[in-house]
């Protein structure tokens, strides 16, 4: 069975609304011109309506006359309770669409765990200066990483895990809001998933790759620092010398879901795991010449011929 196509509510609202309004000015200027107006509306907000051939075009329709010129004014006001209901249930549904826009596109607070300053980076995401807002979030990286990678001015991948979540979010909501969800690690990360976690695939999609042997763009000359660059393609992390740092930082706790808890049969089967290893170990050392796993168990090189089996 196909699909059945996405519905735009507001926009049917909005119409809807814009419909009832025309065909009831209409209506009371010319009756016969209006049927059709009055006959879309009606379906439009489920009113009844009846439009005889040679009758007024706005029969039941709220503020008008029924089919013949005779007045109800009993039907006329249940018509305008009705309509004024469905008019009052669509308008809230035009106006918490609106609302949501505007949360949705509310400029992210520069908020910091460690009293990092955002304001460069939002300045030159806001201006559009996407190598420049690049090269300040790399700075920010090694801020948050701490005063070591400060020191050497790059990061290893075991120390993104201490970076704080409500900076990493805060550099992430600066990078969506300024290029309509296109970019951050957040985009980075779907992508990723998307591709099975597969690096060479992630890369193609990110166009950090060219060729059909997926060389690496040189940077930064060759990266694509626009606005209409590939969804994902920034931020940049280097990937040069391996994967683990962008890994680190896709899997941060601000980006992935929370980690399950381990179950009481998950600890009982690391330890198991644990001491086959030991165990493994223990006897590979054993063959040759000692278990040194084992205290106080000799190997075998030092054993002696027990006196019963006689010989030299």
């Amino acid at each position: 069975s196909l699909p059945l196509p996405r519905r735009d509510y507001q926009r049917d609202a909005t119409n809807t609304m814009a419909a009832v309004t025309a065909s009831t000015v209409s209506c009371r200027a010319s009756p016969t011109a209006a049927r059709p107006a009055a006959r879309a509306a009606a379906r439009a907000l489920a009113v009844p309506t009846s439009v005889p051939a040679g009758g007024a075009a706005c029969a039941r329709f709220p503020g008008t006359s029924r089919p013949g010129g005779v007045s109800s004014t009993r039907e006329a006001r249940g018509s305008t309770g009705r309509a004024g209901a469905r008019g009052g249930a669509l308008r809230a549904i035009v106006d918490s669409s609106a609302n949501a826009k505007e949360t949705l596109k509310e400029e992210p607070a520069l908020a910091s765990d460690m009293e990092v300053d955002y304001t460069v980076l939002r300045d030159h995401l806001k201006a559009g200066e996407w190598e420049l807002a690049d090269n300040e979030h790399r700075r920010l990286i090694i801020v948050l990483a701490g005063e070591d990678a400060e020191d050497r001015e790059w990061v290893y991948f075991t120390e993104v895990q201490n970076m704080p979540v409500t900076d990493m979010k805060t550099i992430d909501a600066l990078w969506r809001f300024y290029s309509d969800d296109k970019f951050g690690f957040s985009v980075q990360r779907k992508i990723w998933i998307g591709q099975k976690r597969q690096w060479t695939k992630f890369f193609k999609v990110i166009d950090w790759t060219t060729g059909e042997n997926g060389n690496y763009r040189k940077w930064p000359e060759e990266f694509i620092w626009k606005k209409d660059a590939a969804r994902g393609h920034m931020p940049l992390t280097s990937a040069l010398r391996g994967t683990q740092l962008l890994n680190a930082l896709l899997e941060h706790p601000a980006y992935a879901p929370p980690k399950k808890p381990k179950t009481a049969a998950d600890n009982v089967q690391a330890a198991a795991s644990k001491f086959q290893e030991s165990v493994k170990e223990s006897l590979e050392g054993g063959m040759k010449g000692g278990f040194g796993g084992f205290k106080g168990f000799p190997g075998l090189k030092g054993l002696k011929k027990p006196s019963w089996m006689g010989g030299d």
